[in-house]
């Protein structure tokens, strides 16, 4: 359960691999059960059993990806480096199709690791008590308010810098410091993108309000394991699977724009940017298989 959103903490694993040092991949990767159960139990009161199951639970997962997922990132990766590192020093133009393909590679591993987290978060759900139910809730809110604080609360204008900022990070981590060019192209994507925020909080507030219901359901024995599994899974990937012709619409164009942005930063890129995003490509893969073999 991650209150940040109405998933699980198999987003945690995301997180490690946003990391911007390969050290801190593995020190992050190795460590990222205990983080998880730490923050979780932060949150919500917990007794013992529940923690030594959810602790467990963390584990399993953890493993799992290890053995599962990470050779076919670490793939991924290497297929990337390949992409993005200069021929002779001279830079080789990526297309979306190029970028789609990696990000579906991504979608599908999201997707595997949902439907294998799906049980286990629903064994953990079926141990909860009724009067854990409103601390579930209570912390969700706390999240809602941090988001509206740092998404919402601005005016227009400083929502399309903070997006900019998020952004033009995510790249450097990658390229190091953006040139004029690409910075002035994530500003224009800003424009684009914070457009729809209200939309999207409000599809974050029924996804938690659907949690909920399962939460509720579980903490009060309404619904057996095999079922609240389903559920669960399918609220996991909804964000992949829009509900609507409009969601999936709305979805459609976000992926779209963000490809086109992708695209355009690394063609810009000058190369030694595209090395240093290559390098990175390699030095993440390299831990990944390290990782991996490590099980």
């Amino acid at each position: 359960m991650n209150f940040r959103s109405p998933s699980t903490t198999w987003f945690a694993l995301g997180a490690i691999l946003l990391l911007g040092a390969c050290s801190a991949v593995k020190l992050g990767y190795n460590n990222s059960a205990g983080i998880a159960h730490t923050y979780l139990i932060n949150k919500v009161s917990f007794d013992e059993d529940q923690s030594a199951l959810l602790k467990a639970s963390l584990s399993d997962l953890v493993q799992w990806h290890r053995d599962n997922e990470l050779p076919r990132l670490a793939t991924e990766l290497e297929a990337a480096q390949r992409v993005l590192a200069p021929q002779n020093g001279t830079v080789i133009r990526v297309s979306a199709v190029q970028v789609q393909a990696l990000n579906q590679s991504v979608q599908a591993s999201l997707r595997r690791t949902a439907n294998q987290a799906a049980p286990l978060i629903a064994k953990n759900m079926l141990g909860l008590w009724p009067n854990q139910v409103q601390e579930i809730q209570d912390a969700l809110n706390r999240a809602n308010d941090e988001y509206r604080e740092e998404r919402l609360m601005q005016n227009q204008q400083m929502r399309q810098k903070k997006s900019a900022e998020r952004m033009t990070e995510r790249f450097e981590r990658w390229l190091d410091d953006l040139n004029p060019t690409q910075k002035d192209l994530i500003a224009r994507w800003s424009r684009l993108d914070t457009g729809r925020s209200e939309d999207r909080y409000q599809k974050r507030l029924e996804r938690q309000k659907q949690f909920m219901i399962l939460v509720n359901k579980a903490a009060n024995r309404q619904i057996d394991q095999a079922t609240l599994s389903r559920e669960v899974s399918v609220l996991l990937n909804a964000w992949q699977t829009p509900g609507s012709a409009t969601e999936k619409a709305d979805s459609e164009y976000r992926q779209k724009t963000t490809i086109d942005l992708v695209v355009a930063v690394l063609n810009a890129a000058n190369a030694e940017q595209r090395s240093n995003a290559a390098e990175r490509a390699a030095g993440w893969a390299k831990d990944f298989q390290i990782l991996a073999s490590n099980s």
